[in-house]
C-alpha cells in the first residue's frame, strides 16, 4: 500500500495530508514536519479521493460548519497511544479535557505524562482533536503546530458554539 501525500491550505498554516489505501493516516502542519517524517509519502494530486475529502472536511471545519470528521482514518502506534488517540475522538467539539482526565478515563490515573506524550505524537492533528487537551489548571499547553495555533483552534470552536449565527468570515477573524 503506497502512502500518498498532498498539501492543503488552512487559515492557520499549510497542512500535509497523507493516506494509505482508502484511509487518512496523517494531517500535520507543513512547517512542523521533519524531512524524515514517516507519514509523508509520494506526492499526489489534491484530487486523490481520500485526500480531497479530507481537505473539504477541513475547509468546512475552518468555516465553523463541521464538528465531526467523517473521512475514513486510521492511525497505528503503540497500544497505549492508540487508546489515547481513540479517546481524543470522544472529546466533544468546543470542549476541553485535561491530560489527567484522559488518563483517568483510560484507567491509568497516574499516567497524565504518558497521555501527554501520546497526544504529542498524534499523527492526525485537528481530525483527532488533540488541541482540545489542556493542562489540569486550564492552561493551553504544548501543541505540535505551536501553542498559538492551538489557541486559534480552541477560539474557532468556542466562537462556532457560542455564536452559531456568526458569519464564517467572522469566525476566522483573529486566527
Amino acid at each position: 500500500m503506497v502512502l500518498r501525500s498532498t498539501l492543503t491550505v488552512s487559515p492557520i498554516g499549510d497542512l500535509i495530508l497523507s493516506a494509505r489505501s482508502d484511509e487518512l493516516v496523517a494531517c500535520q502542519f507543513a512547517d512542523h514536519t521533519r524531512t524524515d517524517n514517516p507519514y509523508v509519502g509520494v506526492w499526489v494530486s489534491p484530487a486523490d479521493s481520500v485526500l480531497s475529502n479530507a481537505a473539504e472536511e477541513l475547509a468546512a471545519y475552518f468555516e465553523g460548519e463541521l464538528r465531526t470528521f467523517a473521512v475514513p482514518h486510521n492511525v497505528s502506534g503503540p497500544a497505549f497511544s492508540e487508546r489515547v488517540w481513540r479517546a481524543l475522538e470522544a472529546i466533544p467539539y468546543g470542549e476541553t479535557v485535561s491530560y489527567g482526565d484522559i488518563a483517568r478515563k483510560l484507567g491509568k490515573p497516574g499516567a497524565a505524562r504518558a497521555v501527554g506524550s501520546a497526544v504529542g505524537r498524534n499523527p492526525l492533528c485537528i481530525v483527532l482533536p488533540c488541541h482540545r487537551v489542556i493542562g489540569a489548571d486550564g492552561s493551553i499547553t504544548g501543541f505540535t503546530g505551536g501553542v498559538e495555533r492551538k489557541r486559534a483552534l480552541l477560539q474557532l470552536e468556542y466562537r462556532a458554539t457560542h455564536a452559531p449565527h456568526t458569519r464564517s468570515a467572522d469566525l476566522l477573524s483573529g486566527l
